[in-house]
């Protein structure tokens, strides 16, 4: 096991980024396990926007040379750039065998996933991608939950993710908007999050029935150079839009479940919400990444039915992740988006230390994208598409 810190190297200042250096500033609040980070350097293109982060988050050093990162002395090293980057950049970095926690998703296709996986089981570093939503103590209560049986057979799943970053007509042609670069709209870029989240609290989703996406805002202004995020553009210039502000997925679970995917970027009024909804033979759950410091569970009883009804819980100690990111350790305190990010680098870090695999590795992201490649040819095909598994099968021994 490691017992001198860790050297961190980030590559990729924007918004991602800047959540992983957040994280890894933030790994040492852990509680019961020893995690001791040196925070070296961000790395971007954009050396003043490198310059910025490496302050504000307390790293040593920052660069404008990617390549001089891969090849320096640090220990572990996060890939949080532009989808279309991954199948430049994480080979790369895997090839260097230093320690890599990618952001989701990795590649613009299933193949490219599928290929970037086949690398990272080669080597024998540590692996890891952020599902960050998966680390929400509420939403971790519910998959728990559901693993236990308390709901029983599972057989009716409803998710969705709401967004109105892309809303704002003049928001900037980033790549965002571009099939090629991004690999999908609201179907990849904030339905990663929903589809991961359903699988991880549901099951492994065999099969996609239907899909139906739709671009709303056909046109965006092209982007003004060196921005980054969301914002507007005040380029009078525009260009088309090429992947989806909206999409509908009705779906099936390996388990014999059926559900429903709601998707949009365009949802005017909702800033960011990621809701889960679980229905089972005994009870029922829900999850609103809105409301993160709580969740609804029904454990049904017969013989109480007047006071038989769901429960609205708060998160507390007694949940996963809450007590090593938490700034006070009580229930109703209540975590959120931030300290999702501290919990998914600390998971990460904890395998980095005890030289085992992560709960969300490349697989795991694969698995994700077979979801989204399938979505496609369905909505492409209007036919049902069945999702190849990104894991070998079990071998029955007779």
């Amino acid at each position: 096991m490691t017992t001198t810190p860790l050297r961190i190297g980030v590559i990729g200042a924007g918004m991602a980024g800047q959540a992983h250096a957040f994280g890894y500033r933030n790994a040492m609040m852990a509680v019961g396990s020893r995690i001791d980070v040196e925070l070296a350097t961000i790395a971007d293109p954009n050396l003043e926007l490198a310059e910025s982060v490496a302050r504000r988050y307390g790293f040593r050093e920052a660069t404008a040379d990617v390549e001089a990162l891969i090849a320096s002395d640090v220990d572990v090293i996060s890939v949080a750039l532009p989808n279309f980057l991954h199948a430049e950049v994480l080979p790369k970095v895997i090839a260097s065998g230093k320690h890599v926690f990618a952001e989701k998703p990795i590649g613009c296709t299933p193949e490219e996933s599928a290929a970037l996986q086949a690398l990272a089981e080669s080597s024998s570093a540590v692996t890891g991608v952020g599902f960050s939503f998966r680390r929400l103590p509420g939403l971790a209560a519910l998959a728990q939950a559901v693993a236990e049986g308390r709901l029983g057979e599972v057989h009716t799943v409803r998710g969705s993710y709401y967004a109105d970053y892309a809303a704002d007509p003049a928001g900037a042609l980033s790549w965002r908007y571009s099939q090629e670069q991004s690999g999908g709209g609201a179907l990849l870029d904030i339905g990663a999050h929903a589809i991961d989240a359903l699988q991880f609290v549901a099951g492994g989703i065999s099969e996609v029935h239907s899909a139906v996406l739709r671009t709303v805002i056909a046109e965006r202004p092209l982007p003004v150079r060196g921005a980054i995020g969301h914002g507007a553009s005040a380029s009078d210039r525009t260009g088309p839009v090429t992947n989806d502000d909206t999409a509908l997925l009705n779906v099936g679970f390996a388990n014999g479940a059926v559900g429903q995917i709601a998707l949009s970027r365009i949802a005017t009024g909702t800033p960011n919400a990621l809701t889960i909804e679980v229905i089972g033979t005994r009870g029922s759950g829900s999850f609103d990444s809105i409301s993160s410091g709580e969740f609804h569970l029904f454990e049904n009883d017969a013989d109480d039915v007047a006071f038989n009804g769901p429960r609205r819980i708060f998160t507390g100690p007694a949940h996963p992740y809450f007590a090593d990111v938490a700034a006070m350790p009580g229930a109703g305190v209540g975590t959120g988006y931030a300290e999702a990010f501290t919990a998914e680098i600390q998971q990460f870090l904890r395998a980095v230390s005890a030289g085992e695999r992560m709960d969300t590795d490349f697989a795991t992201a694969t698995e994700m994208m077979n979801v989204v490649g399938a979505a496609l040819e369905s909505h492409r095909a209007g036919t049902r598409v069945e999702v190849p598994s990104a894991r070998p099968a079990p071998v029955h021994v007779p």
